[in-house]
């Protein structure tokens, strides 16, 4: 009567997080309980780094940005920021040497892909998404995880995103 006992206690034992519980007892198990958590990632969950921006590393090489990406439509010399663009439909990537140093992506793209998640361009989805800015700039919001920073900058009329950066803060 006691492992009937247990083993419905174990059964309506409400457990937080995003945990999933299944409650067994195998022929092997003699009359012992056994219990096995299985953790499911949150896809909602605030990325703890942010890796890539539509696709693109900032540890990426020109090779990988080509193979990723494929032709640009057009390549650009930036003077001021000592940089080349390469210039694709929704996003220009910035190469510094043969490492991309930036990633810009255009409002017309709709949304932007912040490491494997898509995100409308919105600003109270991105706060959400990204739990919220770290910094509120005059020309916009900025999203830090460590030295990398995501950049939403917004049209000081309207509050509409102009344009995303992602970029390593100790670059700039």
């Amino acid at each position: 009567m006691m492992k009937i006992l247990l083993l419905v206690a174990g059964l309506l034992t409400p457990f937080s997080g995003q945990d999933t519980v299944h409650q067994t007892v195998s022929p092997q198990a003699a009359g012992h309980m056994v219990r096995a958590v299985q953790t499911f990632p949150d896809h909602h969950a605030v990325p703890a780094d942010f890796h890539t921006l539509n696709g693109v590393s900032l540890e990426d090489t020109r090779a990988d940005v080509l193979k990723k990406l494929g032709k640009p439509l057009r390549i650009k010399k930036d003077l001021l920021q000592l940089s080349t663009e390469y210039q694709y439909p929704d996003v220009i990537v910035g190469m510094r040497g043969d490492v991309v140093s930036y990633v810009h992506v255009d409002p017309a793209a709709g949304r932007i892909q912040v490491n494997d998640e898509w995100l409308p361009l919105k600003r109270q989805t991105l706060d959400q998404a990204l739990g919220g800015s770290q910094f509120t700039a005059e020309d916009g919001e900025v999203y830090v995880r460590g030295q990398r920073a995501i950049k939403v900058f917004t049209d000081e009329t309207s509050d509409k995103p102009k344009y995303v950066e992602f970029f390593d803060e100790t670059e700039w």
